[in-house]
């Protein structure tokens, strides 16, 4: 996708964008992924395979801790990736995490307080759950893009773009959830199936799972980018805005 493709788009042409910028860039995103989750993830299925959490207490928290460091770098890393691209730009690896990590403390904090505020929602009558993470549904992509004066602004500029969206949000959420639940519960087939015909094929089946779900943190980072700056693009002119600077930093005799 180029620059000069910055234009509304419905859900369709969203999912459909986002497949595409998650195929043209899979080796960078999938690296991003492995990298960031590969260690805890193998740290968790070798304590899943040998006795459990309650023989292995020890690792098994290590594994949680780097999960939970892993998906605030995973996450900063392909919303980066993602916005690069659509942009006509492009970016490595290392410059993606490098990038990652100075917002991983932003991404801690709104997460965390989209995650109360979500809780408390469902708690509540569980609609209220809902709207929440449908209004919130690009604190990251505004964390990670945007500077704001704190990661807590986030929300309120969040809830702002999907101000009259909502309902968008909350069809590309279920969409996203659906096909993911497919595909886990497709290799979940996969695996019992290994399991009953031969239990040494359990091991590899449970591998390949693990490295499917590898591919959630891209997907998602590549439907809601695409989210925000359709948003920006509806409620900002982010198109013309853009355009104007290119114009602006382009050679006078281009």
């Amino acid at each position: 996708m180029a620059t000069y493709q910055l234009r509304p788009m419905s859900v369709g042409e969203i999912l459909d964008g986002a497949f595409t910028l998650l195929r043209r860039n899979l080796g960078v995103l999938l690296s991003i992924a492995v990298i960031c989750q590969g260690i805890p993830t193998a740290l968790g299925l070798y304590v899943e395979f040998a006795g459990g959490m309650q023989t292995h207490f020890g690792l098994w928290a290590v594994a949680q801790i780097l999960s939970v460091i892993g998906y605030l770098l995973v996450t900063g890393a392909t919303v980066r990736v993602v916005s690069e691209a659509y942009l006509g730009r492009s970016t490595t690896l290392g410059d993606a995490l490098r990038f990652a990590s100075g917002k991983m403390g932003g991404i801690l904090l709104s997460g965390i307080a989209v995650g109360l505020i979500a809780m408390l929602g469902f708690v509540l009558l569980v609609i209220p759950g809902i709207i929440a993470l449908c209004g919130y549904a690009v604190v990251v992509q505004v964390v990670v893009l945007e500077n704001l004066r704190s990661s807590l602004d986030a929300l309120g500029r969040s809830w702002s773009l999907t101000k009259g969206f909502k309902g968008k949000a909350l069809v590309l959420w279920f969409v996203l959830c659906v096909f993911l639940l497919l595909i886990v519960m497709g290799f979940g087939v996969v695996v019992a199936i290994a399991a009953a015909l031969a239990p040494v094929l359990m091991v590899p089946a449970v591998v390949g799972l693990s490295l499917v779900t590898l591919l959630v943190y891209p997907l998602t980072s590549c439907v809601f980018t695409l989210l925000y700056y359709d948003l920006r693009v509806r409620k900002e002119a982010f198109d013309l805005e853009l355009l104007s600077q290119q114009i602006a930093l382009a050679p006078s005799g281009a």
